[in-house]
């Protein structure tokens, strides 16, 4: 259990400075003038290309990790055992 919260809290931290960096984030609100009566209307969206993306980059650094983990701990066994 130590492992795998461990893997995702560095996949999360590693994750989030990857997609900080490396990905352009845009806004997708937009402006509507003469609504209803109103000068200016936003509307605000959720960017779920962006959401999906960060997650999936989240969830690869964060197998990665974890798997190269349980790789460098059965190498520090067999050398143990030799």
């Amino acid at each position: 259990m130590k492992k795998f919260l461990l893997s995702l809290l560095v996949g999360v931290i590693i994750g989030e400075i990857i997609c900080y960096v490396f990905m352009d984030y845009e806004t997708s609100n937009y402006v509507i003038q003469d609504f209803n009566g109103q000068e200016e209307k936003e509307i605000k969206e959720w960017d779920f290309m962006y959401i999906t993306q960060a997650g999936f980059i989240i969830l690869t650094i964060t197998l990665l990790f974890y798997f190269s983990w349980g790789v460098m701990e059965k190498r520090m066994d067999k050398d143990r055992k030799m």
